[in-house]
């Protein structure tokens, strides 16, 4: 009697509890670690031995002769300014000789950039006969005096040419550049009257004026084949009442190994201060040729 009561009991047990205890145990039982995934393949940008440039960037000197002579630029002007108390005008100083030799250097300074620097000289001269009397440079002049007159210009800029659009590499075929410059012209002016006056001394008037500014620009340039570049620049400032500066020059260009020839045209206007007793307003413009030398770095 005894064993089936114990019989029984384990049988209601069994049903009763065993059940629960398996399910908290499978509950609490960790679950196996899932293996992890295996890495994707990284994606690697396929590299490229092309250079940035088609011709290498490099330390470069060059010269160049502008042809500013007759029929290709302004002639210089004289004109009175705000603190003039004659009359202190005379147009057309000149015809600026028939070449304008410069030379330039630059070396690239950053991946995208390259530092300039450009120096032109310029010279002039011509004659005319006073219309009114005239006060230059605290000299005067006769109506009707014979005038010789003779300039000299200097023109230099330094400037960093840096790519701006688009920002890629190798650079595209065409391409915008900023430029960032400042730039600074001398004028020295001479007029001569050879006649003399009644103390004897001749009459010379003598007077220089310069000018510095900062200037902005763009440049435009088009491979045209992996060695020939089209490139068109223009930049500028100036301040109201004030100096003014403005250039341009359109080129094309072919190098073959550390050698460049280039040629197109160029146009240089400048103005002085006004705010002076005289001050000069002056145009160059025409053709040029030139060469450069590459030296690798």
């Amino acid at each position: 009697m005894t064993s089936r009561r114990f019989d029984t009991l384990s049988l209601v047990f069994s049903i009763c509890f065993l059940p629960g205890m398996s399910l908290a145990q499978s509950q609490q039982a960790p679950a196996a670690p899932t293996p992890p995934a295996p890495p994707a393949a990284a994606q690697q940008t396929p590299k490229t031995s092309a250079p940035d440039y088609s011709d290498p960037r490099t330390l470069t000197f060059g010269v160049f002769y502008w042809l500013t002579g007759e029929g290709a630029g302004i002639t210089p002007d004289l004109h009175g300014g705000s603190q003039a108390f004659d009359y202190e005008t005379l147009y057309d100083l000149g015809k600026p000789k028939r070449g304008t030799p410069g030379i330039e250097i630059s070396m690239p300074i950053t991946r995208t950039g390259s530092l300039h620097f450009e120096i032109v000289q310029s010279k002039g001269d011509g004659n005319q006969t006073a219309q009114v009397p005239l006060d230059l440079f605290g000299q005067g002049f006769n109506q009707g005096d014979y005038l010789a007159s003779q300039y000299g210009i200097l023109a230099s800029k330094l400037y960093l040419d840096d790519l701006l659009f688009p920002h890629k590499f190798p650079v595209a075929k065409f391409r915008l550049k900023s430029l960032w410059e400042f730039q600074y012209i001398h004028m020295k002016s001479t007029i001569d009257a050879p006649a003399y006056d009644l103390s004897g001394a001749p009459e010379t008037a003598i007077g220089t004026r310069q000018i510095f500014l900062p200037t902005f620009g763009i440049a435009a340039e088009y491979a045209l084949t992996p060695h020939t570049l089209a490139r068109i620049d223009a930049s500028g400032f100036g301040i109201p009442n004030k100096a003014d500066i403005w250039d341009a020059s359109a080129t094309i260009s072919y190098r073959h190994g550390a050698w460049e020839i280039y040629g197109g045209g160029k146009a240089l206007h400048f103005k002085s201060s006004p705010n002076n007793v005289e001050y000069v307003v002056d145009t160059l413009s025409g053709a040029f040729v030139g060469v450069r030398w590459h030296w690798s770095l």
